[in-house]
């Protein structure tokens, strides 16, 4: 899903897109009529079931993007693409050591089947089938839709993976995928979020004339709706600001309230968009907001080339936030990869709103580890 002008130039995804793909009660894909596609409205109105894709940057140059996606929206599952005739590159094992390292499902869509000769083909899976099982999964490959109701049951316990050969050009495979996505449940248990207090993660910002400033992310708990009071923050010195909530769009549809699971877009009263950045939060007026310097985590290196020592500043990728932070202190002198250690972080510029049990990855170059939250140290 290409959206700026160079994305089309090179072929490339640089930023994180969405789309959705909605489901008749019959299964039935409705995204298309015959006689044009449906618009986003349309879809949500028809709709069983939708779907909502994050189209996440592949390239190298844009890992911090996939990260961001991958941190911030909170996916229920993870669709890795392999081009059949191109075969497991060194990125797709970066970006499948990513989800697996936050605890993602995982599921392979292998393309371009029709191009790929079938000794290419078949080199490609036995690739995945080893990649996977080095990593204590069980790729299973879905030649039938017969098999498609099993592999969707089992996708919740994150064990097995299925395996899809499809290509876009003869069609072949792609009804068992369809079928499959509308199969696969929820991961997230989003309605025992619905009735505590509000929390909103901005994930971006930006203007619309006659509107002004509009947030855009997703509810992590309790509800949002227009008119409502709630808790900014925090800026660069750590303090929040109360704001009210205008209007509100869910999948581009004006709606009079968002509630936990959905990601939505607020247009906020009388708040400069300079005054709002990706990283912060909206907050119920009843919460005790207070932005966090430092915190302590267990972590896990999954690559580093030499050794982490004190004073070593990494990038932390923790839901939406994404902020350069100093390792100020840790339970063993050095660090190397594949070891596990109890290390103190605090952020370089400015302090963010982090819990308690959060997971995150830091990177660095090709460096990169992923650790959880287990203390809040410097709060404001």
């Amino acid at each position: 899903m290409f959206t700026h002008k160079h994305e089309l130039e090179s072929g490339r995804t640089s930023c994180v897109s969405q789309q959705i793909m909605g489901f008749s009660p019959c299964g039935e894909v409705i995204n298309y009529t015959g006689v044009r596609t449906l618009s986003w409205k349309d879809v949500i109105d028809k709709a069983s079931k939708v779907v909502t894709f994050f189209d996440l940057a592949g390239h190298e140059r844009y890992l911090k993007t996939t990260l961001f996606g991958l941190t911030a929206h909170a996916p229920d599952y993870c669709m890795l693409l392999v081009g059949a005739n191109m075969g497991v590159l060194r990125m797709t094992k970066e970006h499948l050591s990513i989800a697996l390292a936050l605890k993602v499902p995982v599921f392979v869509v292998v393309t371009k089947v029709d191009i790929a000769p079938d000794h290419v083909r078949e080199q490609t899976i036995q690739q995945i089938v080893k990649l996977f099982k080095a990593s204590r999964k069980m790729p299973v490959i879905i030649k039938s839709e017969a098999q498609v109701p099993m592999a969707a049951k089992n996708m919740a316990n994150d064990r097995v993976v299925p395996i899809f050969y499809v290509s876009n050009v003869t069609g072949e495979g792609l009804g068992n995928l369809r079928s499959f996505l509308n199969l696969i449940p929820g991961r997230q248990h989003w309605a025992e979020c619905k009735n505590e207090p509000t929390e909103f993660r901005i994930d971006e910002t930006f203007t619309v004339q006659g509107v002004g400033t509009v947030v855009a992310g997703t509810v992590a708990s309790g509800s949002i709706s227009a008119g409502q009071w709630l808790w900014l923050g925090p800026d660069s010195n750590g303090k929040f600001l109360k704001v009210q909530i205008k209007s509100l769009h869910y999948k581009r549809v004006p709606v009079k309230r968002v509630v936990a699971g959905q990601a939505g877009a607020l247009a906020i009263k009388k708040i400069k968009r300079c005054s709002v950045r990706k990283g912060m939060v909206l907050l119920d007026l009843s919460m005790r907001a207070g932005a966090v310097w430092s915190f302590q985590a267990e972590v896990v290196i999954l690559y580093h080339g030499t050794t982490i020592k004190e004073g070593y500043q990494p990038i932390v990728h923790c839901v939406t936030v994404r902020q350069a932070a100093k390792v100020l202190g840790m339970e063993t002198e050095v660090i190397r990869t594949g070891d596990r250690a109890r290390v103190t972080f605090r952020f370089m510029y400015y302090p963010e709103y982090v819990k308690e049990g959060s997971r995150f990855i830091f990177r660095e170059g090709r460096t990169k580890g992923i650790g959880k939250i287990t203390k809040i140290l410097d709060t404001t």
